[in-house]
């Protein structure tokens, strides 16, 4: 029993030193940035210095500064002890940057970049306007107007079809001159506004919106064939292969730590197909016992890792982050 609790207050304890770095690093990060002469706004959830529980950051940098960030977060990870291990792009102006302390690849930070904030196409605010009399925080960083955040969360909410009742409740504590802003402004550049800010309203007002946008993303746009090729040629997905001692233990324990953040999906499965090729393409992670000769030679080496059964879970943890981490450097810098 003592045993059990104990393992307990120790799991509680290293979440707990996790999430403190995770906070310092997000937090150094937006210095960083000021220190550069790059503007950057945290796009909602800064205020409290990121104290609570941290998963990914999401923020807007201008144009100009948004091809330059892998660089810039690769720069800020190497003097922080920190290292970039991946680089998803869900949109042309949006890309999400994982980032992992070089010790310990559990403490994890997301950093969710944008310049214009779009989907599928459709962009709903520019990086201007979303940079437009940003307001400084107390730990350093800066965040949006009220105003520009009440823009950006009808926007979002609308386009991701929210539940209109929790952005009801979600508005309400903005003030009323705020919302009038938000108003004149969907009214100026949508044509359309919610007559009153209740849950009805807001999911008519939701829809009409969605209605004026793009629903599927449009590979005419510019940049969008350089970025689907670049995901065919150079897959984010990763084939872990474990080996078959302790197979259930090694998959469990990759889930746990990098099926969350680094990937967007995870896959545990007995033998490698060729149907599964789709999912390295998908940001996929599959781990498998093992992969035979034909498809260690016919997938690209950085899209494969074969775990050391010689060392124990921690170190085989960190060489698979310090793979990942490599991989990504050589991508961003070709």
């Amino acid at each position: 029993m003592h045993l059990a609790i104990q393992l307990v207050m120790d799991k509680h304890s290293s979440m707990a030193i996790n999430q403190k770095r995770a906070a310092v690093f997000a937090r150094g990060f937006f210095i960083f940035l000021e220190s550069r002469q790059v503007r950057s706004a945290v796009l909602h959830d800064g205020a409290d210095g990121f104290e609570h529980e941290l998963s990914d950051v999401d923020f807007v940098v201008g144009q100009r500064t948004f091809p330059r960030l892998s660089s810039l977060i690769g720069d800020y990870c190497a003097q922080s002890g920190w290292q970039l291990c991946q680089v998803l792009r869900h949109e042309t102006t949006a890309a999400y940057f994982v980032c992992s302390a070089a010790d310990n690849p559990s403490c994890v930070v997301a950093l969710d970049a944008c310049s214009d904030y779009q989907r599928n196409g459709t962009v709903f605010l520019t990086a201007e306007m979303l940079l437009k009399n940003r307001q400084p925080l107390a730990w350093g960083g800066h965040r949006l107007s009220n105003a520009i955040e009440l823009r950006y969360r009808f926007a979002k909410a609308a386009a991701k079809n929210k539940d209109a009742t929790a952005a009801a409740e979600e508005f309400t504590r903005y003030p009323e001159e705020i919302r009038r802003d938000c108003t004149d402004w969907l009214d100026l550049y949508w044509g359309n506004s919610p007559a009153v800010w209740d849950a009805a309203n807001l999911a008519l007002a939701f829809e009409m919106f969605r209605a004026k946008s793009n629903q599927r993303p449009s590979v005419l746009q510019g940049g969008a064939l350089d970025r689907i090729f670049s995901r065919i040629l150079r897959p984010t997905g990763l084939i872990a292969v474990a080996g078959h001692h302790d197979f259930e233990v090694a998959a469990t324990g990759l889930e746990k730590v990098f099926g969350h953040l680094y990937f967007r999906k995870f896959r545990k499965t007995r033998k490698f197909r060729p149907i599964f090729m789709k999912d390295l393409i998908a940001s996929t992670l599959i781990v498998v016992p093992e992969l035979g000769a034909f498809w260690s030679k016919l997938i690209p080496a950085g899209c494969v890792h074969c775990l050391d059964p010689t060392q124990n879970i921690d170190s085989q943890f960190r060489n698979l982050a310090k793979h990942l981490h490599q991989r990504c450097i050589q991508r961003e810098t070709r």
